[in-house]
This record gives C-alpha cells, structure tokens and sequence, in this order.
C-alpha cells in the first residue's frame, strides 16, 4: 500500500504541488510525480537500504527525497551546507547505499544491515550536523503527523506555504508532508528570511503561511512585519521552542487585524514535528500555553510534572548507527518529553521548563527556563549551571540590563547567595541551526575563556 503522503503520485493532479520562486518556475503534482517516478526507477535495489539526502532549498531536494521513499528506501536527511567532514562522518556511521547531492546520485557499497520495513526517515535531534545520534520516524508516523497537522490548521488544496525552514529540519519537512498530503502547494526559495525579497517572495507567489521559530518571530519584530503588505498571508505558525508572551501576543494581534491567526505550536523530533497546539481563538488571553494535543495524540503529567505525550506520531527510537536501522518500534508511542508542565482547568499545558535544566545550589533546585524565562524581560541571556555556580550569558543589547542588575534580580528571586552567581558577557547567545539555544556550544565557549 501506498504510503499516504506519496498517496498523490498514483493519480497526480494538474494542481501545483511546488515553485521555485528564485527560478520562476512551478511543477504540477503531474510534473512532480514525473520527476519522482524517474528518479525513483534509479534507486531500486530489490531490497530496502538508506539514502542520505543533502538537503536544501530546492526541487532537487524535494524530488530526492521523494523519490528515495517511492523507492522503499530509508531516507537520512542533512544540512545541505553541511561540511564534508560532517558528511563523512553519517557515511561513515550508517554507511548508506546512496547520497542523493542536488541532481546527482552517488551510490555507494552500502551495509549488509538490514533496513526494517517500517522506517521512513532519519532525523537529527538538534538541528546540527554530522551528529551520530537520529530519531528514527516510521512511514506511518509521518503519516499520521502530516494528518494531524492537516486536521487543526484545516489545510486544503487551497493553501500555499512558503518553505521558510530547512528540509532536514523536522518542523520544515512537516511543512512539505502535510501540504502534499493535503494537495496544497510549498514554494521554495533561497531567500534569506532577513532580506527584503523574501517577503517579496511571499506577496508575488500568493503565500498564504509563514513558519517560523522564535528566533524568527524576533528578526520580524525587528524589520516591521506589521508594515508589510501580504494580502493573501493568513497564517503564521509558530514551533521550535518558547516564544516570549508578548512577542505572541504582537503576532497575534497583527494577523487578528488582518482577518487572519497566529498558531503556537508545541513539538519535538522524537514524535515527528507536532505534538500541541494552542487553539487561535485561545491566544490573546492564554498566550504562554502550549495548548492541547494534536488530533489523536493525548498529554499528561508524571508525578513528577514532566510532561507525557502518547500518540501514532512518536518514533520507533534512536539510532546511533548502521546496526540501528534494524530496530522495530522500541517506544510504543509513548514519548517521555524532557519537559516539565502543567495544566489549567481548561485542560491547556503550559510549559515551564526542562527537566533536565535544573540546577542545585545551595540546596535549592533551580529551573534554568523559568529564570531565563524571568531574566529575558531585562536582557537577552541564557543560564546554565558551571562549576557549581549560576552562570548567566548575557548578549548585548539596548536597554540590557547591568551585571549588577542580574545578579540582584536573581537573588531576590531564588535566594541563594551572590558568591553562586556568575554573569558572563558574550559576544551572542550561540543557536542551534533550529534557533534554539546551543548550551553546549555555550558551555564550551564559556569553559574556554576560563582556561
């Protein structure tokens, strides 16, 4: 049986499933499926093996990826500006049968490893490259996500989105597998995001949603969103990590004006994209919840307040290796997210820190988010605990506050003493390429500068 987000290759349409904005150029599902049929007839094995696809922003990639799936291949997507010595290391980690570069396919001697029948994709947990360490997705978790995703923002053939985040990147690849599940169109363009043709881009080719991560949503705040004009923009999804309350709410309002919604998403990797979303109708007065689980999911708490998300979108687990890739479903659809919540009486969750970011000092424990969370409204910084202190990064930045300042806000708040308090000036909070904070690359930076 077809896998359902390739459903469209069987009797595709003369609808257009992609355009390229930079070439001007635009495929119909027909076209695609061309394409892809084509490409497919060269990657069959008569058994079912890995693909390593450089992924960027264009058709070559998204022909190759599709193609590696139509072919019953595994497929481990990577940066596309990925080094080769990151590119050597996943070859010589999983040792593939092929890498699928642009139009171009290599194929190499490949692993006597079997591939299990049920895996699709492999991701990188944190967005960087050349890490060992992938969340393997089965074909009926992306599946099952593009569908749920389908199914709250109520996409159609009508909708039209503008691939604003990398490929490799699970909220990116969500975007491209839920638009051909649902027979709408993505447009591709190597525009960066801090350019003002982007947004050309989005008004000339009738974009009608923006995603975007936190980071994102900030570059927007700075270059004013609010004054362009994007009459067929409805929707503007948010994902990736926590967006400050008032940035949400800017948002919010700005698309309310103009008819339209902000949608703040939760999710991770490890359960394909998705995993919760704040109703639109809930933002203007619940703007710091995560919201409900997606369509079929369900959320609860640990006794511990960690937060537990069950559904058919969790992954069948990590690998590590070549040897891996064997490996059947290990979780059974329940994920242990690392994150530490709560819920109100209407059944939102909020998110209010890592369980894994806490510190312990001077007895107490510490939540890291939740200061951090605290200390943004006075300074973009980053905490981390370092050789038994509270380490605070503070970037610069107009109106940040001093030192000084920190330390005294911390004090008062958690009660430890000033001795276990460190603010550290750097030259940028460091991010992942998901726009997370990168604490390790953090840590290193900061553990450096003390030697």
């Amino acid at each position: 049986m077809r896998q359902a987000i390739l459903g469209w290759l069987d009797e595709p349409s003369a609808a257009t499933a992609v355009v390229d904005a930079d070439t001007d150029r635009s495929w119909s599902y027909a076209g695609l499926a061309d394409r892809v049929r084509r490409r497919a007839d060269g990657l069959r094995t008569g058994r079912k093996g890995l693909a390593v696809c450089l992924a960027r922003p264009d058709i070559d990639t998204v022909t190759g990826y599709l193609a590696a799936l139509a072919a019953d291949h595994a497929v481990l997507l990577l940066d596309g500006t990925a080094g080769p010595a990151s590119v050597d290391d996943v070859i010589r980690a999983y040792r593939p049968d092929f890498v699928l570069d642009g139009d171009r396919t290599a194929r190499l001697a490949g692993a006597a490893d079997p591939v299990h029948p049920d895996l699709a994709v492999l991701l990188c947990t944190s967005g960087s490259t050349g890490s060992p360490k992938y969340v393997r997705l089965s074909t009926a978790n992306l599946d099952a996500n593009a569908a749920q995703i389908i199914s709250y923002l109520g996409l159609g053939p009508h909708e039209r989105a503008v691939q604003s985040l990398p490929l490799h990147y699970s909220y990116g690849l969500s975007v491209l597998n839920s638009h051909l599940l649902a027979g709408a169109s993505v447009v591709l363009t190597r525009t960066s995001l801090v350019r003002r043709g982007f947004w050309d881009t989005v008004r000339r080719t009738g974009c009608t949603s923006f995603a975007g991560v936190p980071s994102a949503y900030t570059i927007l705040g700075r270059t004013g969103f609010e004054r362009l004009e994007l009459p067929a923009l409805t929707t503007l999804t948010q994902a990736g990590g926590r967006m400050p309350p008032e940035t949400v709410l800017r948002f919010a309002r700005v698309m309310c004006d103009r008819g339209g919604r902000l949608v703040v998403m939760y999710g991770q990797t490890e359960a394909t994209a998705r995993i919760a979303y704040l109703p639109p109708d809930r933002v203007l007065d619940k703007p710091d919840r995560i919201g409900v689980p997606v369509p079929g999911g369900a959320l609860t708490l640990a006794d511990d307040g960690e937060l537990i998300y069950t559904g058919p979108n969790v992954m069948l687990g990590y690998a590590r290796g070549r040897a891996d890739l064997a490996h059947g479903d290990e979780l059974r659809g329940r994920l242990a997210t690392g994150d530490l919540a709560r819920v109100d009486d209407e059944g939102l969750f909020t998110v209010v820190g890592r369980k894994r970011r806490v510190a312990k000092l001077c007895g107490q424990r510490i939540n890291l988010d939740e200061l951090e969370t605290l200390l943004a409204a006075h300074a973009t910084v980053a905490t981390l605990e370092l050789d038994e202190k509270l380490v605070i990064a503070r970037a610069p930045g107009a109106g940040a506050a001093t030192a000084g300042d920190l330390a005294r806000i911390v004090r008062e708040r958690i009660r430890i003493p000033t001795r276990y308090i460190r603010v550290r000036d750097v030259g940028s909070i460091p991010r992942t390429t998901s726009g997370k904070t990168d604490y390790a690359h953090l840590e290193d930076e900061l553990s450096a500068d003390d030697v």
